[in-house]
C-alpha cells in the first residue's frame, strides 16, 4: 500500500475506534451478552461445564473474555475487546483487498465496513462475533501473503489464524473454507508462475494442513460432535424472497434484523451484484464470490441440515464478502478518470446510508433491562417475591437487580439476595409461591410469551418498559391474592 494509501487507512481506522467507542456502555446487554457475562463471572469449572452445556459456540472469544475479568472492567470497558477486533478487522479486510484487487478498492470497502451498521453493531457486544470476523480476515490475509512468498512463519501464522477462526465461530470457519479454497483454487491458475506453484503445492498438501487442523481442534472435537448430535434447535424456515430480503438489509444499512431492504438497500444490493461481475472478470478477485454468496448459501444449507433460530446474525460471516464485492464495484467507478466523480459520489452516498443505519441504532437499536431493574429495586423491598413469567426474563432482571455472579451463585448452592423464581408460565405455581398478605410482583417479557399468564395477570397494575423488549412489570397486591388465585386453583397455563 502507497504511504498516501496507509495514510487513508489510518483515517478510516481512526473513524471507525471513534463509532465504536460512542455509546458504548448506553445499551445494557441483551441476553445472549448477559449469558456470556454470567459464564466469565463463575469458578473455571462452571465456566467450562457452561460453554460445554451451550456448545453453539466455541471458547476462544468467551476464554479471551475471561481472561480481561482480571482488569475488573465495568459492563462499558467489558466490550473493548470487542473494539479491538473490530478495528483490526477493518485493517485486515483492507490490506487483503488492496493486495488483491488494488489499493483504492481496499480502502473503498474499508470505508464500507468501517461505517456497516452490522460490524458496528458486533463490535460492541460481548459476543464471539467480532473476533470471528477478525480471525477470518486475517487468515485469507495470511494466506495471501503466503501465496505471494512461501516460507515456514508464514505457514505456521495461516495455521494459527485458521484454527483460531475454528475456534471462535462454526460459520466462520465454514465460510473461511469457502473462500480459502475459491482462493486457492484461483491462483493455481494464476499468470505469476510462483504463486501459481505456491498455489497447487497448498493444495497438493492440503489434506495435510486439513489434518494438523483437526490435531489442533481436538480438545473441542468431542463437544462439536455431541451438538452435532443433538436434536435441532428449531424448525428450518422456508427461504422465501421476503426472507432474503431481510437477510441482505440486515448486512446493507439496516440497524437491526427484521427490517426491508427498500429503495436504499436495493442500492447496496445491486453495488454488490455489479461487484460479483466485476469479480467474475476480475484478476484474482473470484475468491469475493465464494466469500459472499457463497457464504450466505453455505450457512444456509447448513441451516437446512441442523435448524437453528433465523435470526440474521447467522450471516454474518459473509457480511465482509459482500462490502468486498461493493467495494469492488466503487473501486471499478474510481479507477476510471471518466467515471471517477460517480464513483465519489456512489462511496459518498453509501457511507451517509450506512450512517443513517448506524444513527438509529444508536438511538434505539437495543434493548435496555436496567429501566426495569431500577424500577424494581426503587419499590420493591428486598422480602418481596418478584416473578418472572420464563427463563429469559428471570436471567435478565437478575442480572441487573442482583449481579452478575447470581447464575454461578444458584447453581452452587449459594445464597443470594433476592428471590426471583421463574413461573415457566403455569400460574398454579403462585399458590405456594405468592405468599399470603405479601406483595409481590410479576415480569413479563421475553420468549416464550404465556398468554394464559398475561390475560391472569391483567387484573392487576402494571407499568409497562418499552426499552426492556417491551416488558410489563404487574404489581401482585395482597389484597387480590385470595380472590386471584380461587379463580384459578388446581389449574394452570400450558
Amino acid at each position: 500500500m502507497s504511504r498516501r494509501g496507509r495514510i487513508v487507512l489510518l483515517v478510516i481506522l481512526a473513524a471507525a475506534a471513534a463509532i465504536r467507542l460512542y455509546r458504548l456502555g448506553h445499551f445494557s446487554y441483551g441476553l445472549d451478552e448477559i449469558l456470556q457475562c454470567y459464564w466469565l463471572k463463575g469458578s473455571w469449572a462452571f465456566f467450562w461445564k457452561a460453554l460445554r452445556g451451550d456448545a453453539y459456540h466455541p471458547p476462544l472469544d468467551y476464554l479471551v473474555d475471561r481472561l480481561f475479568e482480571a482488569f475488573r472492567p465495568g459492563d462499558a470497558a467489558r466490550k473493548l475487546p470487542a473494539v479491538l477486533w473490530g478495528i483490526a478487522t477493518i485493517g485486515a479486510f483492507a490490506a487483503l483487498l488492496a493486495r488483491r484487487v488494488g489499493e483504492r478498492t481496499g480502502l473503498a470497502a474499508a470505508a464500507l465496513l468501517a461505517a456497516a451498521p452490522f460490524h458496528v453493531r458486533f463490535s460492541q457486544e460481548l459476543r464471539p462475533y467480532s473476533l470471528s470476523l477478525f480471525l477470518l480476515c486475517l487468515s485469507l490475509y495470511a494466506l495471501e501473503r503466503y501465496l505471494e512468498r512461501p516460507g515456514p512463519l508464514r505457514l505456521a501464522l495461516l495455521y494459527l489464524a485458521c484454527l483460531g477462526t475454528a475456534y471462535a465461530l462454526y460459520t466462520a470457519a465454514f465460510v473461511l473454507a469457502l473462500a480459502a479454497g475459491a482462493m486457492l483454487l484461483e491462483d493455481s491458475l494464476d499468470a505469476d508462475p510462483a504463486r501459481s506453484r505456491a498455489a497447487r503445492r497448498f493444495l497438493l498438501f492440503s489434506p495435510a494442513f486439513g489434518l494438523a487442523l483437526w490435531l489442533g481442534y481436538l480438545p473441542w472435537w468431542p463437544v462439536l460432535r455431541e451438538l452435532a448430535s443433538r436434536p435441532p434447535a428449531a424448525v428450518a424456515v422456508p427461504l422465501t424472497l421476503s426472507r432474503v430480503d431481510r437477510i441482505l438489509a440486515f448486512l446493507a444499512f439496516a440497524p437491526d434484523d427484521g427490517y426491508r431492504l427498500g429503495v436504499t438497500g436495493a442500492l447496496f444490493a445491486l453495488l454488490a451484484g455489479v461487484g460479483m461481475i466485476e469479480a467474475a472478470w476480475h484478476r484474482r478477485a473470484r475468491f469475493l464470490i465464494a466469500w459472499s454468496a457463497g457464504g450466505l448459501a453455505g450457512i444456509e444449507i447448513l441451516g437446512r441440515i441442523h435448524p437453528h433460530y433465523d435470526f440474521a446474525r447467522r450471516f454474518v460471516p459473509a457480511g465482509p464478502g459482500l462490502v468486498a464485492v461493493a467495494g469492488l464495484s466503487l473501486g471499478a467507478f474510481l479507477a476510471r478518470p471518466v467515471t471517477r466523480l460517480a464513483g465519489a459520489v456512489l462511496l459518498a452516498a453509501v457511507l451517509v446510508l450506512d450512517g443513517r443505519g448506524v444513527r438509529v441504532y444508536f438511538r434505539e437499536g437495543r434493548a435496555d433491562w436496567r429501566t426495569l431493574a431500577d424500577e424494581l429495586r426503587r419499590r420493591a423491598a428486598p422480602s418481596e417475591r418478584i416473578f418472572t413469567e420464563n427463563q429469559y426474563s428471570q436471567l435478565a432482571v437478575a442480572f441487573y437487580l442482583v449481579g452478575p455472579t447470581w447464575l454461578y451463585d444458584v447453581e452452587s448452592g449459594r445464597p443470594v439476595s433476592r428471590d426471583l423464581p421463574n413461573l415457566e408460565g403455569e400460574i398454579v405455581r403462585l399458590n405456594w409461591a405468592w405468599k399470603p398478605g405479601s406483595r409481590a410482583w410479576l415480569v413479563l417479557a421475553g420468549v416464550p410469551r404465556h398468554e394464559p399468564l398475561r390475560r391472569w395477570a391483567e387484573q392487576f397494575p402494571g407499568q409497562e418498559f418499552p426499552k426492556a423488549e417491551n416488558a410489563v412489570l404487574r404489581r401482585l397486591d395482597p389484597a387480590l391474592r385470595d380472590a386471584s388465585l380461587g379463580l384459578i386453583s388446581g389449574a394452570h397455563g400450558p
